[in-house]
Order: C-alpha cells, then sequence, then structure tokens
C-alpha cells in the first residue's frame, strides 16, 4: 500500500485491495462451500426458520474449523499486505468474530444496517472475499464513510427499515468482482440489500485485529496469528517476586 492508500483506508474507514485472489483458489472455495451447503452441514443461520433446504442456507457459520481452504484464503498476501498498512505488522484472525460465509441465496433479505463495533473499542478490520459477483442487483454492501470516526454515540443497530434509515441516504454502495476482496472498519455502519436476482451472491467475511503487545497470555484458541509474531512490551511479567 502506499501512504496514500493508507490515509484513504483510515479516513473512510474502507479499502477495496486492488489484486483478486487467483481462480484457482476462488474455485477451490467454491467447490469446498457447495459441498459444505448441500449436505447442509452446521452450524448455519437460514432464511426461513421453518424451511431447511439447501436454497435456503443464508449463512455458513464457523469456517475456518470446516475446511483449510478458508484459512488459505484468509491468510492470502494481497490481503494481509493491506490489513498491515493500517493494522501494523502483527496481526491476529479472530474466530469468534465473523468466521462465516453469506451465502445470500436468491431474494435474500436485507442485512439490517449495524456497526460491529464502538468507536472506543479496539480497532477490527472485516475483510469481505468475493466468491461471486457482487452487484446492486444481487445487495451488495453499503457503507456509511467515515462514521468509524463518529465523535458521539449511537446505537450499534439502529433499527427501522431498510431504505428509511438515515444509514441508507448516507452510504455508498460497493460492488466487487469474484474474487475481489474488501476491507472496511468494523466500526463503519453497513448493511446489504436484498438479493433481487435468481443467484446466489457468496462472500467469505473474516475479522483481524493487531496482536495486542501488552497481552500477558499469548495462547488465546480464539485467535491465529496470521502475520508477525506475538511480542510482549509490558513490565516483566510475572513479577520477580513471584
Amino acid at each position: 500500500m502506499t501512504d496514500e492508500d493508507i490515509w484513504y483506508f483510515k479516513y473512510t474507514g474502507y479499502y477495496r485491495v486492488p489484486e483478486t485472489l487467483p481462480e484457482y483458489l476462488v474455485n477451490r472455495l467454491n467447490e469446498v462451500t457447495c459441498k459444505q451447503v448441500d449436505e447442509m452441514i452446521e452450524p448455519i443461520v437460514w432464511e426461513e426458520k421453518g424451511d431447511r433446504r439447501p436454497e435456503m442456507v443464508r449463512r455458513l457459520s464457523k469456517i475456518i474449523e470446516r475446511d483449510p481452504v478458508y484459512l488459505e484464503a484468509a491468510s492470502y498476501p494481497a490481503i494481509l499486505d493491506s490489513i498491515e498498512g493500517y493494522l501494523g505488522p502483527n496481526i491476529e484472525l479472530l474466530t469468534n468474530k465473523h468466521n462465516h460465509i453469506m451465502v445470500r441465496p436468491a431474494g435474500s433479505y436485507p442485512v439490517p444496517w449495524h456497526s460491529g463495533e464502538q468507536p472506543w473499542e479496539p480497532t477490527l478490520i472485516t475483510a469481505l472475499i468475493y466468491l461471486e459477483e457482487s452487484t446492486i442487483e444481487n445487495g451488495c454492501v453499503r457503507i456509511v464513510p467515515g462514521s468509524h470516526a463518529r465523535p458521539f454515540n449511537t446505537a450499534k443497530r439502529p433499527g427501522g427499515e431498510w431504505k428509511d434509515a438515515n444509514e441508507y441516504r448516507r452510504a455508498l454502495p460497493v460492488p466487487m468482482p469474484k474474487g475481489g476482496v474488501l476491507l472496511f472498519n468494523d466500526c463503519c455502519y453497513h448493511g446489504s440489500g436484498i438479493n433481487s436476482t435468481d443467484q446466489s451472491r457468496r462472500s467469505v467475511t473474516i475479522g483481524y485485529r493487531a496482536h495486542d503487545s501488552h497481552d500477558t497470555l499469548k495462547d488465546d484458541p480464539e485467535k491465529i496469528i496470521v502475520r508477525g509474531e506475538r511480542i510482549y512490551t509490558g513490565h516483566t511479567y510475572p513479577w520477580p517476586s513471584e
């Protein structure tokens, strides 16, 4: 990333990675995902709770545990290079945040407006890795630029109708190509419209944070170090007298 790229990312809160994932990797991701959907392997979030068919799978959860290809994609160098520009050299992937695939089948209802984090919380970068093209018609993500820097308290989920919300008129739609990667500060307000096409709109969702160098416990099972190392810069631990 250039200095201007980093400035843009930090100022607006989002960044489109210039490089797409290689075709072979996207194909493998789709093959594994198709198998998971067809076999309805839990945990799953359904479009309708009472209708459990493959074509009604809305989200596959806990994907890092499902197949190594998902961690391979989440660790792709171009993604981590861009995240490093924002978070620094020591990057952890969180398995207890995001860690899912939005399948978004035909007719899938909107993802409500929300902010994943509050401004005072540690920065979390969300990566959306697109297994299929994302368009306005099939419900691409919409982001409110700069909302991660809001100097006031607001609800993380403002509620209300999708198009009636203030977030809708402030947001920008962000269409993405198959294999593309969108990064954004999870504190930004974002959401997705209805999928009004007859095809799915798949995207992998992964969360990253900078490793906290003051953490004394370095073997958190919910975090995977994907770049750099788990360094410690706090006071001597344990204390010499202990």
